[in-house]
């Protein structure tokens, strides 16, 4: 075990109180035969950003959830200010000011947004829902964050970045008790780049008024930008803490895997790009629009390619993969696989053909909750392994095997469900039904979301792989930095339109500069 860093001087953090503000001592946590947290101890202050970092399955979420009282642990305990937490006790945390942003979206698409910002205490007058004094506390929280977000429309129209930025609103709301402790679980992992620069600088501003904000995040970037601590977990242990600024990266990398990491930064060799470019196309989508989402979308994808699709959150580029896939029933235009058409809204015929596809929301468009890890990654090869109408069980069996064996996903039994997974293996488990040689058209929305580094490695190589052995792959990557190391060439949407096409070539160069100024081609225009 790596002992604890020396702390920041206060001299240079005059916001951070030097005594241990929150206390966990020797935490254990098991679900059945999995030891989720074995024997933790940790100490966060407060006024600071306190990281937790570690590879998927190490453990964070399940100690930001154990602190915020979802979970009972069967060992240990915690105090916040001198004072112990009812364990297991949400009410217990509430009351003393502790919050927790989930990675996943846990809200009511079917309400307003101010009423999800207010629904666990509506204000009212004469026994009546003040709908003017909603609107009103819930704009003063979007305030902070998002001004722009309309508290008055249905949840359910926005899309899932400005969906989790009314979640990081919810937990600042202090009407109720006033927030001590914010957990963010995977904040981030929807938004784009400059709403994750927003969030962190409201999370910064919060840790100065002495909040203790406890940030969990794979992002290396976001971590070394906005955190004072950063503690590790590997395999449920505590590994280590240290100040950000005594620490490189590199150093947490290796304390989070426990070996040395191949990232391969230097992208897809020039040789594997040169055959994509000169291979057939597969994927030809033209004039696709969707009422409000989409204008005249044109691209083709060839065997072998790797197309990246850039823009800012709300550009259109999940609706456009949605379109593509057969998920928007009032979209129009042509699809072709191989040059064989797609009929509009058929998902069925859209698979049968190899389109294989993961999305951005995996909770509400990607997993079946309700079914086994085995069924989850079989489901696209169940009829074509079965014989006369019958399920070859061994067949599937090994095709299950062999992609939780490539992707390292990590589960108790084949029989798991995907809710007993971090986020980062069930991102895994979506990932692995697509993996196999039926897949012709691979369309992936942000398909690193809530993965951490050592896994984002192995899936880029996975990708590259795919692409190398012919399919044509649709990228959709919020984080620049992968969109230009995966991508062979790059298509920029803005406001449901293309913008631009960026390649290799001079005069159209593949940079974050170039991405951005297309992205926001059509807001200068109108502005």
């Amino acid at each position: 075990m790596i002992a604890e860093q020396s702390p920041i001087p206060a001299s240079q953090h005059p916001h951070m109180f030097t005594a241990d503000f929150l206390v966990v001592r020797n935490i254990g946590k098991r679900f059945g035969i999995t030891q989720a947290l074995d024997n933790v101890s940790v100490t966060f202050r407060a006024g600071e950003v306190h990281a937790l970092m570690g590879e998927n399955g190490a453990g964070k979420s399940t100690l930001g959830k154990t602190i915020a009282g979802l979970h009972s642990p069967d060992t240990g305990g915690i105090t916040l200010d001198g004072h112990p937490l009812a364990l297991g006790s949400i009410r217990d945390a509430t009351h003393a000011g502790v919050r927790i942003v989930h990675q996943e979206l846990a809200q009511c698409p079917n309400l307003s947004v101010a009423e999800n910002l207010c629904l666990h205490d509506m204000p009212t007058s004469m026994g009546m829902i003040d709908r003017a004094a909603m609107n009103r506390r819930a704009a003063k929280l979007l305030v902070k964050l998002a001004p722009e977000i309309d508290v008055q429309a249905p949840l359910g129209t926005l899309a899932p970045g400005r969906r989790q930025i009314v979640q990081i609103a919810s937990s600042l709301d202090d009407e109720s008790s006033k927030p001590r402790v914010i957990i963010f679980d995977e904040p981030t992992s929807s938004l784009s780049v400059a709403e994750a620069e927003r969030l962190m600088s409201i999370v910064r501003k919060l840790a100065s008024e002495g909040l203790l904000c406890i940030y969990v995040s794979h992002r290396m970037n976001e971590i070394f930008s906005c955190c004072d601590r950063i503690t590790v977990l590997r395999d449920g242990k505590f590994v280590a803490t240290s100040v950000i600024k005594e620490v490189s990266e590199a150093a947490v990398v290796g304390q989070m895997i426990g070996r040395t990491l191949d990232a391969s930064k230097a992208g897809r060799p020039e040789a594997a790009k040169a055959k994509a470019a000169a291979a057939d196309v597969v994927l030809s989508v033209s004039n696709v629009s969707s009422p409000g989402k989409l204008r005249g979308v044109s691209l083709t994808v060839k065997a072998g390619e790797i197309l990246g699709i850039g823009g800012l959150v709300g550009a259109g580029r999940s609706e456009l993969l949605d379109a593509i896939f057969g998920l928007d029933p009032a979209s129009s235009g042509s699809i072709s696989i191989s040059g064989t058409p797609l009929p509009n809204y058929d998902v069925r015929k859209s698979i049968r053909r190899g389109m294989g596809y993961v999305p951005e929301d995996r909770r509400l468009q990607g997993l079946f909750f309700d079914m086994g890890i085995d069924e989850n990654i079989s489901l696209p090869v169940m009829a074509l392994l079965a014989k006369l109408g019958i399920r070859a069980a061994a067949a599937e069996k090994s095709t299950v095997l062999d992609r939780i064996k490539r992707l390292q996903v990590k589960t108790a039994t084949l029989q798991s469900r995907p809710g007993e997974l971090s986020g980062g293996n069930q991102q895994k488990l979506l990932l692995a039904r697509w993996m196999d040689e039926n897949t012709k058209v691979l369309l992936l929305d942000e398909p690193t979301r809530g993965i951490d580094v050592g896994t984002k490695a192995e899936i880029y190589k996975l990708v590259w792989q795919a692409a190398d052995s012919g399919v044509a792959v649709l990228l959709v990557s919020s984080e620049m930095p992968e969109l230009l190391l995966l991508s062979d060439r790059i298509l920029v949407m803005s406001e449901g339109e293309i913008t631009g096409e960026l390649t290799g070539k001079p005069g159209a160069a593949m940079t974050q500069e170039n991405i951005l100024n297309l992205a926001t081609a059509k807001h200068r225009a109108t502005g």
